[in-house]
């Protein structure tokens, strides 16, 4: 989940469909050294209020929580060298290790974590907006009444039993919290460092070079903003003889034709590819072409308390008529799959994948049927035509192809007039949060693996539920499975509100990414799509 907050709200976090990405240079790169493109300029590279993937990819690789995920996107040990799990599955014993320490060398201790989970909550922050992603924190007890100014701060049940051990409570057992401590904004705070970085008028941390101080395996050494973020190896971490890297020259190229230039001229040393025939072309260069599920869905939200599509068959009727088939083999041709739920097909359920077991829950490319909702969502509007609607596209050149694609589609089905506006993602995310809006193209990545982190967005407690979907049913479902231990009715529940949400057509889903890339054959150890927030990780990279 990936949020950003304007004039004191929260805004909703999403994955924008900026599929730009990854690169390295033959060229100008030593021998261990590689170059990646974020595509775009991070906001910030402060961990407890980042939304994004991009930033994401270079913090993964300056902090270091209490665990990380492995290649295989399971956690494992981090800052912390074991755990102990109490038998009501409640309390988390975390132990730091001893050579855990921050790139200036001094220690990192439990106080750390606990300070940064601190300021994350902090529902009155004093230097920097509200955390984006606090409510990752909720499953700890007292989180979540101090993140909404109902608690105290000493009530949050996160304590430092000493310098190398911090003890955890949960307000229930949450089987993904291991997942959730590799997040970013789980990640910590040397307090010594933080404070000096806002002793002035302006807090400058996570925003220069000389303003960020992690724990991880690479230190920033540069940030020429919007030109590119420099990281080079960190001697003091704690499994430096591991990192076989010395430099990582993060560019910011977000032009997609640009990067596939810089790639093919042997500057960059990955791109990702969104066209079979220049897979083809790429696999017989010097590089190597594999792909990846992203866990990403593409989907339309749609405003449920607009005027028009608060009716829940004109929202059928939309998602009716598109034919999900054609727009992936014949315009994506990249492996993704029509998406006839919301939850990942990648993501677990009961000894086995949920979606299979979720099924598929609604119509696809059914003209017919998406023309009788129509008609009867117009007659209980009391209206006689359809009006135009207005779709807000991300700028980049994929957000564009399936607007106009989607758009197309909808007058041709159900002679709908949708008009584009085209805009920088976060124009579209102040729209969608004062509800100035009616549809708008966008893509969901989870924080953890579990349904939960996907049918979260339709909760009306939830900063991320920007269609303003409301229905008890679903809300009860939702709480009864957050509460549920038995891991067999947890999913049970899940499923069926999973089912309620589709019915009501909360959204309009589209497609499963499946993400494609080539990468050149000198660089070896790169590990993709372990996770849905740790996309790229060059933990274990080397160049050959």
């Amino acid at each position: 989940m990936k949020l950003k907050s304007y004039h004191a709200l929260l805004l909703a976090v999403f994955v924008c469909i900026t599929l730009v990405l990854p690169a390295c240079s033959d060229v100008e790169a030593g021998f261990n050294e590689v170059c990646i493109n974020l595509g775009d300029e991070p906001p910030t590279l402060d961990p407890q209020l980042v939304y994004d993937v991009v930033p994401m990819r270079v913090i993964n690789a300056v902090f270091e929580g209490l665990c990380r995920k492995d290649k295989e996107g399971l956690p494992v040990p981090g800052a912390a060298e074991r755990w102990e799990i109490s038998e009501d599955k409640l309390t988390y014993t975390f132990y730091i290790r001893k050579d855990a320490k921050w790139s200036n060398g001094t220690p990192v201790t439990a106080k750390d974590f606990k300070d940064a989970w601190m300021r994350a909550l902090d529902p009155e922050p004093q230097y920097h907006e509200p955390a984006f992603m606090a409510n990752l924190f909720f499953c700890i007890k007292g989180a979540e009444a101090y993140a909404y100014g109902e608690g105290k701060a000493e009530d949050v049940a996160v304590d430092v039993v000493d310098d190398r051990t911090l003890r955890v409570t949960l307000v229930q057992p949450t089987p993904y919290f291991l997942d959730l401590v590799c997040n970013s904004v789980y990640m910590p705070v040397n307090k010594e460092f933080y404070d000096k970085q806002i002793s002035g008028d302006i807090s400058n941390y996570g925003t220069e070079a000389e303003a960020i101080l992690g724990n991880g395996p690479f230190t920033v050494q540069e940030w020429n903003h919007d030109e590119n973020i420099v990281l080079v190896k960190n001697d003091t971490y704690w499994n430096a003889d591991v990192i076989n890297l010395e430099k990582i020259d993060f560019k910011m190229i977000r032009d997609n034709t640009a990067a596939i230039n810089s790639f093919k001229s042997g500057e960059i040393d990955m791109i990702e590819i969104t066209d079979r025939m220049l897979a083809a072309e790429l696999e017989n260069s010097n590089c190597r072409v594999e792909a990846y599920n992203s866990g990403i869905v593409e989907y339309v939200t749609l405003n449920n308390e607009d005027p028009v599509l608060c009716n829940v068959n004109i929202r059928k009727a939309l998602s009716y008529a598109l034919d999900r088939k054609t727009l992936v083999e014949k315009i994506l041709n990249d492996g993704s799959k029509e998406a006839y739920g919301f939850v990942s097909p990648i993501v677990a359920g009961y000894n086995g994948k949920f979606r299979q077991q979720a099924g598929d829950l609604f119509k696809d490319n059914d003209i017919d049927t998406a023309r009788k909702l129509l008609e009867k969502g117009l007659d209980e509007l009391g209206i006689s035509e359809m009006p135009k609607i207005v779709f807000l596209v991300n700028d980049t050149e994929l957000s564009k192809r399936d607007a106009q694609v989607l758009k197309d589609m909808w007058k041709k089905s159900l002679d709908v007039d949708v008009e584009l506006q085209v805009m920088s993602f976060d124009a579209m995310a102040e729209k969608m949060m004062s509800k100035d809006y009616q549809m708008a193209l966008l893509t969901w990545s989870a924080d953890y693996n579990d349904p939960l982190a996907y049918l979260d967005v339709f909760s009306s407690k939830s900063f991320y539920n920007v269609a303003f979907y409301s229905n008890n049913q679903f809300e009860e479902l939702l709480d009864r499975a957050i509460r549920e231990i038995d891991d067999k009715s947890r999913m049970e529940l899940l499923i069926k509100a999973e089912q309620i949400a589709m019915d009501d057509m909360a959204v309009c889903p589209l497609y499963f990414i499946a993400n494609s890339y080539a990468v050149n054959n000198r660089v070896k150890g790169l590990v993709r799509g372990s996770s849905a927030i740790q996309d790229i990780d060059m933990y274990w990279t080397y160049v050959e």
